[in-house]
């Protein structure tokens, strides 16, 4: 089957027009409460009406191709709403909340919030894993002690992103190193320079926010008193409900399945239930709907209730109306016409990474997929990488730093919407907060425009 022939750029990105003026419309001028899925939905029917071969085949092929890459998302969004319910239900929320408030000292808060997951990430080898475990927790310590929670949630991100950046279990530096042909190691070692500057960078950045943002006295006269139940339960912390937090990160070190390490937390999690409570005959009801708390503390009972299946059908709806946006771009053959002007305009070892790292991160907006942002680059330049002599380590890492560092800072994106499910903060809201993945894009991309700049002057 024949298509039309190659459309001018313009015509290519007029998707991504729709999109962002859709979002700009239900957002600002209709004021909907979910803007982004129905302006993807828009966005995704005007550019199949503009397309003049729209065989209902095309549609149907990248619609299912895109539906199966992100429907292990889909699966991991409703185990973590059943873990966020168990956890509260069965008070290992509330326990790894009395510790945070423990040991994170507010003088240094959002730089604690972004090493501790970061330590967290790079041991369990998953962003995904600590953000709906441990970020959830931490979460709850910013709104006990009332630290906005943008920036919480940005400092966990950054945190959560470095950490599996630098993991030799995480599934995408796995994945950018097989795809490359580059050992594990070789991989990492060079992500190291940019990766670890940037985290410094942004380090001293949640530092200084801290120094701003933060008022001793106002935390001391206001919100210690107002949270004074917790405060006073922090000297009798049950550590024994540990163990569900335990099980789920030691499990993901062992490189166990991510399902099968958060179906260990639901589980253990509701076996405490059943030894505190006895058998719960509202557990089901809990897992399915949510948890409600009335501990009497108003602070506390905003954070803990939620959770549930029930709660993650606006992600997952947001993920659907993403596959068919993805679904248009690419049946129709507005990615592959992108694709081709890129190939086309890329020259030099400089633009061919400059082009990798656009492409992922353009396919992290299309396809609403993390991997398919690392697959299709791979595939569409390391051949013309090897044809002008760019080591394969320069290309993996130029997958990273833009297909891993970029999905979460997309709010269709599956990665992006989990963050946003599991922290309970927009990604819009958090965005700019994110400060170790903005300044590792900006980083990257002004190292290869120095780059290509030097080559200029010397020749």
């Amino acid at each position: 089957m024949e298509r039309e022939k190659t459309h001018s750029i313009f015509f290519s990105l007029s998707p991504l027009l729709y999109l962002i003026l859709s979002i700009l419309f239900f957002r600002f001028i209709w004021q909907i409460p979910y803007p982004h899925p129905m302006a993807l939905f828009v966005a995704g029917f005007l550019s199949f009406l503009q397309r003049r071969d729209r065989k209902l085949l095309f549609l149907k092929s990248a619609f299912r191709k895109n539906f199966l890459s992100v429907l292990p998302a889909m699966e991991i969004l409703f185990f973590v709403g059943m873990l966020i319910a168990s956890w509260a239900y069965a008070g290992v929320l509330l326990v790894m909340i009395q510790a945070g408030i423990l040991f994170l000292q507010p003088d240094y808060f959002l730089p604690s919030l972004a090493i501790v997951a970061a330590i967290a990430a790079m041991v369990s080898g998953s962003s995904w894993t600590t953000a709906g475990t441990l970020g959830v927790a931490l979460m709850g310590v910013a709104e006990v002690i009332s630290f906005p929670p943008s920036m919480a949630a940005g400092a966990i991100v950054s945190g959560c992103y470095f950490g599996d950046k630098l993991s030799p279990l995480s599934d995408t530096t796995n994945l950018a190193s097989s795809l490359t042909h580059v050992p594990i190691w070789s991989h990492i070692r060079h992500m190291l320079k940019t990766t670890c500057i940037s985290f410094a960078i942004a380090i001293f950045c949640f530092y200084i926010l801290n120094l701003f943002v933060w008022d001793l006295n106002q935390f001391q006269n206001s919100t210690l008193q107002s949270n004074q139940f917790l405060l006073d339960t922090t000297k009798q912390i049950s550590w024994l409900k540990f163990i569900p937090v335990v099980l789920v990160f030691g499990s993901a070190l062992l490189k166990i399945h991510i399902r099968i390490s958060l179906a260990l937390g639901i589980v253990s999690a509701i076996a405490f239930s059943v030894k505190e409570f006895g058998l719960p005959f509202d557990i089901i009801k809990t897992l399915v709907y949510g948890f409600e708390s009335h501990s009497g503390n108003v602070v506390l009972d905003r954070f803990l209730s939620g959770g549930g299946v029930v709660a993650i059908l606006p992600t997952e709806i947001l993920i659907l109306a993403a596959v068919w946006f993805g679904a248009v771009v690419e049946g129709y053959g507005y990615l592959a016409e992108i694709l081709i002007q890129i190939k086309n305009w890329a020259n030099d070892r400089w633009d061919i990474l400059l082009s990798t790292m656009g492409t992922s991160f353009l396919l992290n907006m299309v396809t609403a997929d993390q991997y398919l942002s690392l697959v299709v680059p791979a595939r569409a330049f390391r051949s013309l990488a090897e044809e002008k002599g760019i080591p394969e380590k320069d290309i993996s890492r130029a997958l990273e730093d833009s297909g891993t560092i970029t999905s979460p800072l997309i709010p269709w994106n599956s990665c992006g919407a989990f963050m946003s499910t599991s922290l309970g903060v927009s990604v819009i809201s958090f965005l700019p907060f994110v400060f170790f993945n903005l300044i590792h894009i900006i980083l990257s991309v002004s190292v290869l425009l120095i780059g290509k700049k030097n080559i200029k002057v010397h020749s």
